[in-house]
This record gives C-alpha cells, structure tokens and sequence, in this order.
C-alpha cells in the first residue's frame, strides 16, 4: 500500500512511522527543509498527560473577554469580522457550555494518556533521546480568586500546593518578583524537547524505508472517479493508495478546492529560548496560569512558550509581543540571560472545541491529523497511531466519537 503523508511537523513523523512500521510504503512531502521547522520547531514542550483541556473553556471565555481590558493582554484578537471567524468563534462559544467542555476536556485527556504511552513505547524501543523529564507539573496561579476557582475544579489527582510547597517542589521560584496564592501539581504531565524527538524519529523512519521530500510542497489532490489518488507538488504529479493531511494550519486552505472544509484557525503563540547560566537557577515544569505561559528546561537551556494571537494566516509575528514574554518571564526568571535570547513565532491550529480532527477525510483514500492546537506535542504520537491504523484498516485503539470531522456536520 502506498501513502503519502503531507507535513512533517511531529503529526506527520509519527504518522508517516506507524504507516512504514505496518507495511505501508510511505512518501512524506515536507516544504521546510528538515523535519519540525513550524509549528512543532519551538514549542512549549509541555506533554500535558493530565492538565490538556481546551481553550475555549467557560473559564477560558472569561480570561479572553476581561483581557481586552488590561493593558498586557494574554490573548488578542484582529479581524474578527471575517465571516470564517465568525463562524469559528460561534462554534467556540458552543463548545463553552459546561456540559460540552466536560466532554471535550474527557476526550483530551483520554487521547493525552493513550499518546503518552504510545510516546514512552517509542522512546524505549527506539532508543530516542527527547530530553523527557517526568517531575509533573506546576500551574501557578498568581490571584487567590483563580486558585480557589481551580482547587474546586481539579482532579482528585491533582496535588494542591501553598506557596512555600511550591517553593518546595521547584527552588528556583523563590527567586521570583512574583507573588502568588499557590499551585495545583500534575504529577503525570512531563516536560521534553519535541523537535528533537521528531528529527532523530524521522531518522529511524527513514531506516525502514520512509522516503522524506524536502523542500517539496504539495499544491493540490488528485482526485479521480471521487476517490484520492495522491497529489500534485510543485515538481510532479505523485499517486498512491492514500493520502494523509498533516499540514497544521495549512490544512484548511490546501483541501478547500475539493469541497472540504475544516474550521481550523491559525492563533499566532511566541517562544523564548534562552542559555541557562548556571544550571540550577531557572524553574521548569510550570505555568503562569493566568498569563497562559509555560515553563520548560531543556538540558542547559530555558523554553518559554506563550501569547495568542487571533490575526490571521498571512500577519507577521509582532515584535511587541515577544518582548512583552520577555518583560514577564523575566518576572518569574530575573536571571534571564541578557545575550543569547532567541524568539519565535508559530501558528498553531485551533479547533474551536479543543480536540483534533482526525480519521476521514471526505473522500474515500483521504485522512486527516491536524488540528492539534497547543497540545501537538502532548497527542501526536497518540494520534499518528490511530490515523495510521486507520489507514491500514485496523481497528482504532480508542473511540474516535468527538475527534472526527463529523463532529462538525
């Protein structure tokens, strides 16, 4: 069976892996000339195995609506009136209702357990080093009115802690010029380095005989007598028994000329890297949860990932934000190093009630990985295996109700 997989972000590496290690003959068409160059580059590199829940929560709501009153806000939005977001935002006001983000919530997590295991099999069996580090997880929260919100809320699982246990379980946070009311404790959620993971993956991928094709991207389906044929790439016409999406937030604009369409929108995050002086000084493994930034170690270097940009495809990352990240990290951080600082800018792609499309596509030969928000890190591997078992017509690994396309109908 031969199948083409488009992207090679950590969706399309697990997925086009999965595929070879099945039988399948696979072909990954990548426009960047490395594997991970987008969205999967810079990360977060937080594996939330049991804090993922939408954005678009009733909690989540409120934070977007109080932020576009304060001077530094979290999250903005432009454009609203295009009919495209319009729709998107109606169906995130939707899923809000507390019965629906209960359910979204339920599926994340259940999709986050099972690709954390499907990631630690790989990790073992591959001898893959991703800098894993299994010490859970620190949401802090600054204000006591959404600590007491959060402690009613949380998993019985869940640890909460006073501030001088948060001290406690991460030293480097008593260096802080910040005051907070305390944190909840995840302690099955882990930290790792994701681009990392999905280059020497695709190395072992390749050993089985996975053909990469940088610097190629695909243009348009081939579609004959209403089945998926291949596609066509700015080089050649490339056929095969199947085809796989894995495009982030290109998705939406290469499977449109063929009458699908996805409600997929791109939000704009930032990322900070910086050299770690010392070693020890810089907290990991925790988030500001009210400013929505997460914290992460890798080895001898400190990875911040935050901000949301609701702007559009084609906007330029702004300059303002990444130093307003810098302005608060440094915050959390005064040791941030002055020289060494490295931005970047991502889209990421959101669904408008959280969890990713994946399965069929809408022709027959069509599949779909993609819209894996800020938690492609967390459910790629999870969901490479399910599309990739799909694909070869064996029997999902879990219930795929809420994770489809359909969905949506």
């Amino acid at each position: 069976m031969k199948v083409i997989v488009l992207g090679a972000g950590i969706a399309g590496v697990t997925t086009a892996w999965y595929l070879a290690a099945g039988g399948a003959e696979v072909t990954v068409l990548e426009r960047g000339d490395e594997p991970a160059v987008e969205t999967s580059h810079a990360n977060g590199s937080h594996i939330s195995t049991q804090s993922g829940a939408p954005w678009t929560g009733p909690a989540g709501v409120r934070e977007f609506f109080r932020s576009r009153f304060t001077h530094e806000r979290a999250i903005r939005l432009r454009h609203v009136r295009d009919p495209g977001r319009l729709g998107w935002f109606a169906r995130a006001l939707v899923a809000s209702r507390p019965s629906a983000y209960r359910r979204s919530t339920s599926r994340l997590i259940a999709l986050a357990r099972f690709s954390r295991e499907a990631l630690e099999a790989l990790l073992e069996e591959q001898s893959i080093e991703a800098g894993l580090e299994r010490r859970g997880r620190l949401s802090v929260y600054r204000g006591k009115r959404a600590f007491t919100r959060a402690r009613k809320h949380c998993d019985k699982a869940v640890e909460v802690l006073s501030p001088q246990a948060v001290i406690a379980h991460e030293p480097a946070l008593s260096n802080a010029d910040v005051r907070f009311a305390g944190a909840l404790l995840y302690p099955g959620d882990a930290t790792g380095d994701c681009r990392r993971f999905c280059i020497e993956l695709a190395g072992r991928a390749a050993d089985i005989g996975v053909t990469f094709r940088y610097g190629e991207t695909a243009q348009r389906l081939i579609v004959e007598n209403g089945r998926c044929r291949g596609v066509v790439s700015e080089r050649e016409a490339l056929h095969a028994d199947g085809c796989v999406v894995a495009l982030g937030t290109a998705s939406p604009g290469f499977l449109r000329p063929a009458g699908i369409h996805l409600p997929i929108l791109p939000l704009r995050g930032y990322t900070l890297t910086a050299p770690i002086g010392d070693g020890g000084a810089a907290p990991g493994a925790f988030s500001d949860s009210e400013r929505h930034l997460v914290f992460a170690r890798l080895g001898d270097r400190l990875r911040v990932a935050g901000m949301a940009d609701f702007s559009g495809p084609t906007a330029q990352p702004d300059p303002r934000r990444a130093r307003q990240l810098e302005r608060i990290v440094r915050e959390w951080y005064p040791g941030l190093s002055r020289t060494g600082v490295e931005h970047w800018s991502c889209l990421r792609p959101m669904t408008p009630d959280g969890p990713p499309i994946l399965g069929e596509g809408g022709l027959p030969g069509l599949w779909l990985h993609t819209g894996l928000g800020p938690l492609g890190w967390t459910l790629g591997c999870g969901v490479g295996r399910i599309v990739a078992d799909l694909v070869l017509g064996k029997k999902a690994h879990m219930p795929l109700d809420g994770l489809t396309r359909n969905r949506f109908h």
